[in-house]
Formats: structure tokens, C-alpha cells, sequence
């Protein structure tokens, strides 16, 4: 079951086209979860956890999955400055190009704190929509993004529940 407020059912017409460019935010795993849930959604994507702003010339929307690993940072060989600022790059050069940016947090309680919010909240704050698994909202720290920045955003209980979300963003039957 997914909750939204009236605000977000109307924001649930939100769609994208695909290839969709899929990468981190932080370099956590979770990024290989929206690529699993993206193949069972039959999307068409590129993924590149490293993603540099060239590949956008390929594709149609950016999906950004936000949560911070300092292992996963180390197996990059990137420090979270530079990975903010590839991401910032990235953002800036989609909204040039006028692309969607889609941001997924999958990573609940677990990819939130000092070193995920890093990533999370500059992220959220620049996202055309919002995708949050709902245990990862456990304060309103989404949720208020999205009221502030006048958001679209869904909290589905599970992560599964993000493969129907996908499909209805890029308009799978």
C-alpha cells in the first residue's frame, strides 16, 4: 500500500521518457537494487555508478540513487567532495537540457546520517520527483524537501512497490 497526500496523487501523472541515465549519489549499493527494479519494469537505461554529464547526450531523464558508502566511495576512488560535485554537475547539466531528474532513496533508516544526507538532501532539493522508500522518510526529512521545493513524491512501503512506480513514470503497461 502507498500513501500520498492529495498533493501527491495529483503529482503521480509525473512521467519521463526512456533511456533513462541510472546512477549513485553517494556510491551505495542501493543504486544496483533501482537497476534490478528498472529490469523487471522492462526500462530501457544506461547505468553508470560514475556517471560524467557526456552520457546525457545519449538519454531522455536521469534517475540519481541518493545513500552514501564510504566503501563504496573508496572502491570508486573518490572522496564525497568530488562525488557531490559530479553529481552537481550532472544535475546542473540535465536541467540545461531540460531531462527529468527522478531521485530514489531505497536505502530506509540505513542509507540516512552524516555521510548519506550529504548526498541525500543537495540531491532531493534539485529533483524534478521523489521516490523514498518509506522507512527512509521516518522524520520528514524527504517530505519536507518535497513541501519546501514544491516536489512530487511517493513513500511506497516497500522497495519492491518502486518497480510499479517506475513503470507508471515511464508509462509501462
Amino acid at each position: 500500500l502507498v500513501t500520498m497526500s492529495l498533493a501527491q496523487e495529483e503529482e503521480s501523472a509525473f512521467s519521463a521518457e526512456e533511456p533513462v541515465l541510472i546512477t549513485s549519489a553517494g556510491q551505495s549499493a542501493d543504486v544496483l537494487m533501482v537497476k534490478i527494479l528498472s529490469d523487471k519494469a522492462g526500462i530501457s537505461y544506461k547505468f553508470e555508478k560514475t556517471a560524467s554529464t557526456e552520457v546525457l547526450d545519449s538519454v531522455r531523464s536521469v534517475i540519481i540513487v541518493t545513500g552514501g558508502s564510504s566503501k563504496g566511495l573508496g572502491a570508486a576512488a573518490i572522496d564525497k567532495a568530488e562525488e557531490l560535485k559530479r553529481v552537481e554537475q550532472l544535475i546542473g547539466k540535465a536541467k540545461e537540457m531540460e531531462l527529468p531528474v527522478i531521485v530514489v532513496h531505497v536505502g530506509g533508516k540505513s542509507r540516512r546520517g552524516e555521510l548519506s544526507d550529504y548526498f541525500n538532501k543537495p540531491v532531493a532539493e534539485s529533483a524534478d520527483y521523489l521516490v523514498v522508500v518509506k522507512e527512509g522518510d521516518h522524520d520528514s526529512f524527504f517530505s519536507d524537501i518535497a513541501d519546501v521545493n514544491k516536489i512530487g513524491i511517493q513513500l511506497p512501503e516497500r522497495i519492491n512497490d518502486i518497480q510499479n512506480i517506475l513503470k507508471e513514470i515511464y508509462e509501462k503497461d
